[in-house]
């Protein structure tokens, strides 16, 4: 969702505040209406905040897919023409208009550097690039790379399902399940 959307919501809710401080106690002066203005904004402000970060998860307004905090993952990728597997362990940080993911694996961790949940043709897909930062120890047969995840979001988060292609030209498919621990 585009925080765009969210604004005259909430300039109505700072437009309402308004209205009952100037039907609760009549204005008698110019410093009472900005008063009531300031009053106004520091409502909004604040409920747009909360609403921003945490209530947005409970109210299914025009909401994306709530991602569970925690995953435990496999991913399947081609070396050298071979397909193996690796398990990794994926963060979640997500707010209603921006969303961040940390994995880890053996050799690795990557961090996003830009992510966005997008609607097609009525299905929900998480999208993210992100960088690897390697291990010293396995920095020169595995190099810092970027990449791209697409990951299709279905109602129910405790199962994630995507692709992901790398700079160095390697692909893979990814599984994320819910950690229960």
């Amino acid at each position: 969702m585009k925080i765009i959307e969210l604004i005259k919501p909430f300039v109505g809710i700072g437009c309402l505040v308004f209205l009952v401080c100037f039907f609760v106690k009549m204005p008698i002066v110019w410093s009472d209406y900005f008063s009531y203005i300031g009053y106004s904004v520091t409502t909004a402000t604040a409920l747009f905040a909360l609403y921003e970060h945490w209530i947005w998860r409970y109210i299914p307004w025009k909401r994306p897919p709530v991602l569970k905090k925690h995953y435990k993952g496999i991913i399947n990728y081609s070396d050298n023409l071979e397909v193996k597997t690796k398990e990794t362990d994926i963060t979640v940080e997500q707010s209603l208009s921006s969303i961040k993911v940390k994995t880890r694996t053996d050799i690795n961790e990557s961090y996003t550097i830009t992510s966005s949940i997008e609607q097609e043709y009525g299905a929900y897909f998480l999208y993210y690039i992100y960088i690897t930062n390697p291990d010293a120890s396995t920095q020169k047969h595995n190099p810092i790379q970027h990449g791209t995840c697409r990951m299709m979001l279905k109602k129910d988060t405790r199962t994630i399902k995507g692709k992901y292609w790398t700079t160095s030209q390697t692909t893979g498919d990814i599984q994320w399940q819910e950690d229960n621990d």
